[in-house]
Order: C-alpha cells, then structure tokens, then sequence
C-alpha cells in the first residue's frame, strides 16, 4: 500500500501578525496534488492540524475542503489531534468524519482494539491495520503529586507510561496486514532547529520517548510534532516528515516535504520525501546600519527578519527597515553587549525553560529551586502555551 505521510500544517498561524492563508492554501492543494499524482491510499495527518483550539473559520473550511478533495478521489484520511489541536471536538466531529470516510482521533482511545483502524487499498487487495495515536498532555500521564516531586521523576514516569502505551496500542499489528503507527509524540534525540516554530516547552528533551521503544512490528512510524524532517533511529522506519511550509524564522533554512511511503506486510516500508510548494521563504539578514541601503529591494518575495548591528542606540530603526524592504517583518537591533553578556548568553544557549527557571530564581533568592515549584512551572507553562497558541 502506499500512503503520503503529512504533519504539523498548523492552519490559521500567522507570523508577526501577517496572515499567511494564502501560502496555506497553495501549500494544501499542493499535498493534494502530490497525493493525486502517486495514487496514494490513505494521507496520515500527524496532529496539529489547527494553530490554536479556536482557529479561523478560513483555517477550517481549507481542511474541510482538502478532506472533500481527497475523498473524492477516493483517498482515505487518517488524522490525530496534536498539542495544538482541541481534541474533544476532533472526537466530537469523529461520527460524521466517519461517515465520509475519514478517521479522526482527538483523544487516546479507550482499548487497542479501539485504536486499530483496518484500513483497505484503493483496490481493495490489501488492507493496513493503521494506530492512531494523539497527543498526551503531560498531566494526562502523570500523577500530579508526582509533578510536584522531583522533575526527573515526572519526566521518567511519563515516558514509561508512553512507552507502555505503545506495546499494548499496537497489539493489533498482524503479519497479514500492513502496519503504520501514527502518533503526534516527542522522540528523544529528535533534531530541533533553534528558534523553530515549536512552541518552547517541549524543544528539551524533557518528557520524551526512547525511539527504542517504537514498534518493531510496524511497517512504518508516521511522527507529528516536530517540524524538521528527520529519521529516527527506530526498530522500525519512523520519520518526521516536518511541517509543510516555513512556520518561524527559525525554519527559515528548512527544505519542506511530506513523505510517500510504499509498505507491504512483513517488510520495512520503502520511504521517498516529496518536496512541497506553496509557502514563502523565511529569510533572516544581518547587516550594519551604515550598510542598510544596500539590501533595499533583495529577495522581494521572502518575508525577512532583519537584524541590525549598531553602535548606539537609533530612533525609528523598525520604519527606516520597511522603508527599504517592506517584506520585513522582524526587525531586531544588537548593540554592543555588556562586560560578560555574551558569555552568558552562550551559557544559556539551549537550556530548557525549567533550567531558565532554576538560573532565574537563584539570581534572585539564592540557593536552589523547590522542586515543587518546577512541577507546577511545567504544568502552568504547557497551560500558557495552549492559551496563546
């Protein structure tokens, strides 16, 4: 069976406040279009369809419109929630999806038998046995006494708890059938660009999943949550496929693909990205004031993110760059830095918000940080991050 293996389109996103709906709609119909040309069976949409829990009613006509496009040509859907997604209403819509033909998962099914969909060809000579996995929030897995504890303690806990999850969702995978796993999850060692459009929580490895414990007995992994294309080091054949198009200027060096797949029973699937139009180039320049005019009218089609080296401080800095490139969104000065901050801005570099937490509060008060208070940091920040998706 061959299947196109999509994620992370994050419809209704916007970037510094410019719509972006039309690159969404060239983007989609471009999916579309890929999935017509390779005779796909069924297209994986691995979670975060949506940006927010409440995106525009542009953002979900364009996916009602892409399942109806895809459904007529026969191509069945299979689509989890993601963390940005509003899983009680993807399972509220799920009957009528259904109906059509399309498979919609917001929340953890109650049983493997539940989360196996027996999914048939085109031709109806083979059928894939497809789990479907969404997101698990972090308080969903954990006690909250135990995030009250020690940090490492939640994080191990959750990890198992997913761990063990996928041995017994993927019961069902059966020699006869063609085995995918679709799941919206962080992989441990996943690659994540700095400053990409993740949101923050989730960009250390904290409350990751071992690639390991992956199901040895799938043909294929389709992975949501990540938006660098990447292949996981799986029992399995398991990538990322990334998001569709540039989200943040932190993918603004990132190629965009989805994936076709070619799979058959007992066999590891055969995996080609597909290169995917339709979205604007994320391009970040950096120059010095003095050198400003010379960059007036490049890359007129790119949105930019300029940053301007100074030796003080300048009025007006944000309109003197749109005046010469009006496709500039981020504007960014950098004046000289003080005795020991570049030092310890390299420090910092990578940290995870907790660890920024942890430096915070022993600048402020001395002395190490409650553990406690770094479980509730983690489950108020995941909270904030949802609120202004």
């Amino acid at each position: 069976m061959r299947f196109l293996h999509t994620s992370d389109w994050h419809l209704g996103r916007a970037i510094r406040g410019q719509s972006r709906q039309e690159e969404f709609e060239r983007v989609i119909l471009s999916i579309v279009d890929i999935a017509r040309r390779n005779d796909v069976d069924a297209v994986l949409i691995a979670g975060d369809i949506f940006d927010t829990f409440s995106p525009p009613t542009d953002a979900e006509r364009l996916l009602y419109e892409a399942l109806a496009m895809l459904r007529g040509d026969g191509i069945g859907i299979v689509m989890v929630a993601g963390n940005h997604d509003h899983a009680a209403r993807m399972d509220a819509l799920a009957g009528v999806l259904k109906i059509a033909g399309v498979r919609s998962v917001g929340s953890v099914p109650a049983s493997n038998e539940a989360a196996a969909i027996a999914l048939p060809s085109r031709d109806g000579t083979e059928t894939a046995t497809i789990v479907a996995l969404p997101w698990v929030p972090e308080r969903s897995a954990v006690e909250f006494e135990t995030l009250l504890g020690a940090p490492n303690e939640a994080v191990q806990q959750y990890a198992g708890r997913l761990e063990r999850a996928l041995d017994h969702f993927c019961q069902p995978f059966s020699p006869a059938t063609v085995n995918v796993l679709v799941a919206h999850m962080l992989i441990d060692g996943a690659s994540i660009d700095e400053g990409g459009g993740e949101r923050k929580l989730h960009i250390g490895q904290a409350f990751a999943v071992q690639a390991q414990s992956l199901p040895a007995t799938a043909q294929y992994v389709a992975l949501g949550h990540v938006h660098k294309p990447q292949e996981m080091a799986a029992p399995a054949p398991a990538f990322y496929c990334g998001s569709p198009l540039q989200l943040d200027f932190g993918e603004g060096e990132q190629r965009k693909y989805v994936n076709i797949v070619d799979a058959k029973p007992r066999l590891p699937a055969r995996v080609e990205p597909v290169p995917v139009e339709g979205g604007r180039t994320l391009r970040t320049l950096r120059t010095r004031y003095d050198d400003l005019p010379s960059l007036a009218g490049m890359h007129p089609n790119d949105y930019l993110r300029v940053i301007v080296d100074l030796d003080r401080p300048v009025v007006s800095l944000f309109d003197r760059v749109r005046e010469l490139m009006p496709n500039a969104l981020d504007v960014q000065a950098r004046l000289p830095d003080a005795p020991g901050a570049a030092a310890e801005r390299v420090e910092q570099k990578g940290l995870a918000p907790h660890e920024l937490l942890g430096r915070f509060y022993a600048s402020r008060h001395g002395g190490e940080i409650p553990s406690g208070l770094i479980g509730l940091f983690n489950e108020l920040y995941e909270e904030a991050t949802r609120a202004s998706a």
